[in-house]
């Protein structure tokens, strides 16, 4: 249920911010840095550009699937669309999260007006572990239409074009993790509901092992079926949760640049990375996995917290999620210092069917980590 987050395409009018403490401020810097200010996966602003050209306003926008992606135009064209800065996209970045990340692929919807590309909507492909057994989903990404096509008429294209898609493929989830302006119009435009609350924890680590041998890697380091192995150990099928496998992990985890680490006691796994800002660096928490069968007790948490710590070299560590397998770490942000919603939003196409209840959803499962 990995899900990109979204945002409207122009930034909202909004009052200013309170002062913070420094210590606050580098906080949320750190919170930002970890992809709490989301990757912007977008709803966009549905209103057209005034200085836009009128033909250009007019355009029928016409939505089809898009067989073959050419991934350094599709980055090219996402660049514009978000008004993202050079190289916030890229062809190699585009390529590991629309075939790799998520193991089971994805399709782009793509809209086309005036005989070209000027918009499209990633459809990650996912697979959910349910009580009765797996379940496909998609995860919204990459929404994004260029400011010239801009309209209300080009944002119901494209969600109406999701929602036939899921229900002529049997898909019976849509899942995405929206930033505030985007929650709305997922809600207005696909009915998609909240299904959590993400919490955001933060503190500091490194302290020492707290009795327990943590045994620490990076991914970079390790042999691939040396890494599938120990991921074996720790993946499981529990209901409420995105399938995970050793060989669906370690795909999650080949992404360029991220310096991803393991940290491993005997009844849990903590995936740790790397983050940094202009104002803090820190350590983000990306998936706490128990050992099947196993309970561990929060000195299990508290040693592999302070190995990625120490393996990282930031004491500041940042955790976004919901997990009912272990005491998760930190502090609990306060909402008023919560830099993005955090919500995970659902469509069921299932009728009558029991609410989804998510048992454990963390970075690693959608494209923050």
């Amino acid at each position: 249920m990995s899900a990109a987050p979204s945002r409207v395409a122009e930034a909202s009018t909004a009052d200013p911010a309170p002062s913070r403490p420094a210590g606050l401020d580098a906080l949320h810097g750190a919170l930002e840095a970890a992809g709490f200010a989301p990757r912007p996966e977008r709803a966009p602003d549905p209103t057209p550009d005034p200085a836009a050209p009128r033909r250009a306003r007019r355009a029928a926008v016409e939505v089809r699937r898009e067989p073959d992606i050419d991934y350094a135009a599709t980055a090219a064209l996402a660049e514009e669309g978000f008004g993202a800065a050079p190289g916030t996209f890229t062809a190699e970045g585009l390529r590991w999260l629309y075939e790799r990340a998520f193991t089971d692929g994805t399709t782009v919807l793509a809209a086309h007006a005036d005989g070209r590309k000027v918009g499209h909507i990633a459809l990650v492909h996912q697979t959910v572990t349910m009580p009765a057994g797996p379940e496909r989903a998609v995860a919204l990404m990459d929404l994004f239409i260029i400011k010239a096509f801009r309209s209300k008429a080009a944002m119901a294209a494209l969600y109406g074009a999701v929602e036939r898609f899921c229900r002529d493929e049997g898909i019976r989830f849509i899942v995405a993790v929206p930033n505030g302006n985007a929650a709305g119009v997922n809600v207005r435009y696909l009915s998609l509901v909240e299904a959590a609350r993400l919490e955001i924890r933060v503190g500091f680590g490194g302290f020492g092992g707290l009795g327990r041998r943590v045994d620490s890697r990076s991914v970079a380091e390790l042999d691939p079926a040396d890494g599938r192995a120990l991921l074996d150990r720790f993946c499981g099928t529990e209901p409420g949760s995105l399938l995970w496998t050793g060989a669906r992990m370690w795909d999650r985890l080949s992404k360029p640049g991220a310096g991803y680490a393991l940290h491993a006691t005997d009844d849990l796994l903590l995936v740790s990375a790397p983050r940094r800002d202009r104002r803090a660096a820190h350590t983000l928490l990306c998936a706490l996995l128990p050992r099947p069968g196993a309970t561990p007790a929060r000195r299990d948490v508290g040693a592999v917290v302070s190995a990625a710590c120490r393996l990282h070299r930031r004491p500041l560590f940042v955790y976004a999620g919901i997990n009912g397998g272990v005491p998760l770490p930190g502090m609990l942000l306060p909402g008023r210092l919560r830099p993005s919603p955090m919500i995970l939003q659902l469509r069921d196409f299932t009728e009558g069917a029991p609410p989804f209840a998510p048992s454990r959803f963390e970075a690693i499962d959608f494209d923050f980590a």
